[in-house]
């Protein structure tokens, strides 16, 4: 009876390492090469059977970015998305708008930025004229136009500050053309 049990222990060790010498075997000609033509071809090619590129979605935030090289400030301006671009990819948005480039693109939010060369629209000088301070904006071709006159006189300046203002005080933005003048009151 030990014979039996012995001989049917070995016999099973036996088969088991007969099972793994074929299964190694077979797996290694699955996986590595097939021949044709005396050129070795990967059988496990993977193919891609599903994909789906990024859209922009109706409920996206669209803005636009202008970057003026002259003074290099820049404009940022959230904007009401287009009906014609929902569920463009980056590539047809590319496409359509190619004055300009595209800074962030995801289905939620899309940045289209331009580089541009020119100021911006938040320059002005403050000046003395006929006996008063008067604002001007500089204009893209760099050219003063009147943009308001304050009705604060020459006769309550300093000599510094009359001749800062002969020569022009330039100023960026609103919120510091504002406090400029209220410096002057």
């Amino acid at each position: 009876m030990r014979r039996i049990f012995f001989y049917s222990i070995v016999i099973f060790i036996f088969s088991i390492g007969i099972g793994y010498f074929y299964s190694s075997l077979w797996k290694k000609d699955n996986n590595v090469a097939v021949t044709e033509n005396n050129t070795n071809i990967n059988s496990n090619i993977v193919t891609e059977t599903s994909f789906s590129e990024e859209k922009i979605s109706y409920n996206a935030s669209f803005a636009l970015k202008k970057y003026y090289n002259e003074c290099g400030h820049f404009e940022f301006n959230y904007a009401e998305l287009p009906k014609e671009m929902i569920n463009l990819t980056k590539k047809e948005v590319e496409e359509m708008y190619s004055d300009w480039r595209v800074e962030e693109f995801n289905p939620n939010s899309i940045v289209l930025a331009q580089d541009l060369d020119e100021i911006c629209d938040d320059h002005y000088v403050l000046k003395l004229e006929d006996n008063d301070i008067d604002v001007f904006h500089i204009e893209k071709d760099e050219t003063l136009k009147l943009y308001k006159t304050t009705g604060i006189s020459k006769e309550y300046l300093t000599n510094d500050d009359i001749n800062n203002l002969e020569a022009g005080i330039y100023v960026y933005g609103i919120g510091n053309l504002n406090s400029a003048i209220e410096d002057f009151e």
